[in-house]
């Protein structure tokens, strides 16, 4: 049994409206044992976001490389070669470009974090999970995409062996 719909742990279920929601007076309690779990993921969500920052803008410095070098493929591969420089490069400073959205918000999200649980701002906490929220959101829509090109490639694939026995 939950013990947080009684009275003394901040939420009051009388504040949860008919529609789902919840009115601005509700409240919610931080305990210090919630204070200390919040710094603890602060800390790693810091680290991986400085970890993607990094990782990212390696990224695209490689595919930057690759465009540049893309005369050198050319020389080695032939013509394939410097499309494939090129296209590789530009893929690479796409995807790069792209990630760095959500390791940002992830880092806005531990830095607005960390202030509210030393201040106990309600505006610092709604900053830093609405950050959250942004970088979570994009890695869901990200995971559905990719989840569909996989499908579409599955059914090309399995279309494709189909027809080729035949």
């Amino acid at each position: 049994m939950n013990n947080y719909d009684q009275p003394g742990y901040g939420y009051n279920q009388s504040e949860h409206t008919a529609e789902g929601g919840y009115r601005e007076n509700a409240t919610i309690v931080v305990s210090n044992n919630a204070k200390y779990t919040l710094e603890s993921i602060v800390k790693w969500v810091k680290f991986l976001a400085i970890l993607g920052i990094i990782l990212y803008a390696f990224m695209i410095l490689l595919g930057l490389g690759f465009m540049a070098f893309g005369s050198t493929f050319a020389s080695i591969f032939g013509e394939s070669g410097a499309f494939f420089g090129v296209f590789g490069g530009l893929i690479y400073i796409i995807i790069g470009a792209i990630c760095l959205y959500p390791v940002i918000k992830m880092l806005n999200y531990a830095n607005k974090m960390k202030t509210a649980i030393r201040s106990g701002s309600q505006a610092f906490y709604e900053e830093a999970l609405s950050n959250f929220n942004s970088a979570v959101k994009f890695w869901g829509i990200l995971a559905i995409i990719f989840m569909v090109i996989y499908g579409i490639g599955i059914i090309f694939a399995l279309l494709g062996a189909a027809f080729i026995g035949h």
